[in-house]
């Protein structure tokens, strides 16, 4: 009689947790969340299966507590600390999963505790690197990429929106009659309909005049006429803002510049949480927290000690010098 295979406790976990992930990725495509949204949780995930190697069922708080530990003791490629940003980014992912498996009950309930950071006013760009970057290249000079690259940054800067989005647009999107653009791919997976200002439609306008295509034809298209990747626009962005003597960047800081500007000229908050396609008031909220302690934005136009001693002054109220 032949002798059956012993099979170890520890392949046998890591099948199971294998399975039970494999069986959540199923579950989050059927929701029809976003690629990049799939992608996120396989890349998270992937650390935590690195490192955990027990069973499925003994998951617990300690075990979630201990691989908090392990993130925070973590360093970068450049041997830097890793931020609390990227700790709460794996613990956001491994909660969501948890909870799925709890709900499976294959686990009991784990509260997954985030860390507790500072949070600081975010990076965006001044209004000198923003005249660098819109400043009209030549086109009779310059290569189309380029050109198309420029126009992408006036609509980055000009509507506040993602690249996912971006990239999704096509020319009958684009509502110049009623000064409207349409967005048929958002994160929420709802249509969208925001504000085209004039000075951007006249950028598009001109735009097309070179681009050409049809209704259904992308705005921005590769060379090759097909869809651009979020991926070769941020490399195409990062190229251009070098060669304007910009030093940051970043496509997202874009959309932080939208909303920074937006909210300390007085926007509404309503209309922003519109504009920037967040299903609820909360993040537009956090964004009005955020950069309504940039206190010193306009302290002096404000400001009653200075607006009154400007206005004594203006009429003469003030002499040269005591007497």
């Amino acid at each position: 009689m032949a002798k059956s295979k012993k099979i170890s406790l520890k392949a046998t976990a890591t099948h199971e947790l294998e399975s039970s992930f494999e069986e959540f990725i199923r579950f989050s495509k059927a929701k029809n969340l976003s690629s990049s949204t799939i992608r996120n949780y396989q890349r998270e995930f992937k650390h935590f299966h690195q490192w955990y190697d027990g069973d499925l069922q003994d998951i617990s708080g300690n075990t979630v507590l201990a691989y908090t530990e392990h993130l925070q003791d973590k360093v970068t490629p450049s041997g830097q600390d890793i931020s609390t940003a990227s700790v709460n980014t794996a613990l956001r992912v491994l909660r969501v999963v948890l909870n799925y498996w709890n709900e499976q009950g294959y686990i009991k309930p784990i509260k997954v505790k985030l860390q507790r950071a500072n949070e600081t006013i975010k990076d965006t760009y001044t209004d000198a690197e923003i005249s660098k970057l819109l400043k009209k290249p030549d086109i009779k000079k310059v290569s189309f990429p380029v050109y198309r690259t420029w126009v992408i940054v006036n609509f980055l800067i000009g509507t506040g929106c993602r690249l996912g989005t971006l990239v999704a647009v096509r020319i009958g999107d684009i509502d110049f009659e009623n000064e409207l653009i349409r967005y048929a791919h958002t994160k929420n997976k709802k249509g969208q309909f925001v504000p085209l200002s004039r000075q951007l439609g006249q950028v598009l306008q001109e735009y097309l005049r070179h681009r050409g295509g049809e209704s259904d034809d992308l705005l921005f298209p590769s060379e090759t006429n097909t869809k651009l990747l979020t991926t070769s626009i941020a490399h195409d962005i990062a190229k251009y803002n070098r060669e304007r003597g910009v030093l940051k960047t970043s496509c997202h800081l874009f959309r932080h510049t939208f909303v920074k500007n937006w909210i300390l000229q007085g926007g509404d908050p309503l209309r922003l949480q519109k504009v920037l396609g967040h299903s609820t008031l909360a993040m537009t909220q956090h964004y009005s927290n955020l950069y309504g302690t940039d206190l010193k934005h306009n302290f002096e136009d404000f400001n009653l000690l200075s607006r009154l001693k400007a206005d004594k002054i203006k009429f003469g109220k003030v002499s040269g010098g005591a007497k």
